[in-house]
């Protein structure tokens, strides 16, 4: 399994600066007084590496991508990726349901460096009991990656050319768009994760990738030669759900 990221284990010493509501990007209007209930019990915590292969990311809470690039995978019993999406800053994900519910297995892959707000299941569960404007939030919630999810399906019936490359492009539209060059700190090992597709496969379609220009391989990084060539490949597929090219 490749490198993996994680949260901090509850027994260690989380960032200490606090959490400003100002700073969050919330998903519906929300009253002052609630969202200060919410970042007063919000904790600011690293991801580092750790071996998450399960679902622990997603069940501790409600997650708010305060800066970096995370891949999140839903895996098969079979350990094959059936379905990925890539949350950039300012993106939300997490369970704020049930921290006991059994949801698919899922794989996190840090694209970039990342810290996340986490709202802690348990503690949320405790505002709701005295404050059902909370409920508008989860609703909201439940919108944000939506249109991701089923366009990464969608994409899922295309040529393996076509799903490698959407991941790229994908990935561009999340990064830091004031970067210089257009490197994406990515293994092709992890690529083969978030496609699903055989690490021999995914090697085949980024050399041919790499003889036409669009791309450069290097260890662990992946170098965008020509985003507009590269971003053409995608004609004619179907992204009317979510078209990543206008995010560039």
């Amino acid at each position: 399994m490749i490198e993996k990221t994680a949260l901090m284990n509850s027994g260690e010493e989380s960032m200490t600066d606090n959490v400003d509501s100002q700073n969050l990007r919330w998903t519906t209007e929300l009253s002052s007084a609630l969202k200060q209930q919410l970042v007063t019990l919000a904790k600011r915590k690293q991801v580092v590496e750790r071996d998450l292969d399960n679902s622990r990311l997603i069940n501790q809470g409600v997650n708010f991508l305060e800066q970096g690039t995370l891949a999140v995978c839903i895996q098969t019993p079979n350990l094959k990726t059936a379905n990925c999406i890539i949350i950039g800053k300012g993106g939300w994900f997490g369970n704020y349901i049930d921290s006991t519910s059994s949801l698919s297995s899922f794989v996190f892959i840090e694209i970039e460096p990342c810290t996340v707000v986490n709202f802690n299941n348990e503690q949320l569960r405790n505002i709701a009991h005295s404050s059902h404007e909370i409920y508008k939030w989860f609703y909201s919630l439940t919108f944000e990656s939506r249109a991701k999810w089923l366009q990464s399906q969608l994409i899922n019936s295309e040529t393996l050319n076509i799903r490698v490359v959407y991941q790229l492009i994908e990935i561009l539209a999340h990064l830091d768009k004031h970067r210089t060059c257009n490197e994406i700190a990515l293994s092709q090992q992890q690529l083969s994760e978030m496609t699903g597709i055989a690490r021999q496969r995914v090697n085949e379609v980024m050399k041919q990738l790499e003889r036409e220009h669009l791309v450069e391989l290097n260890r662990s990084k992946i170098i965008i030669n020509d985003v507009s060539q590269l971003s053409n490949q995608l004609d004619g597929i179907d992204l009317s759900i979510r078209d990543p090219r206008h995010f560039l």
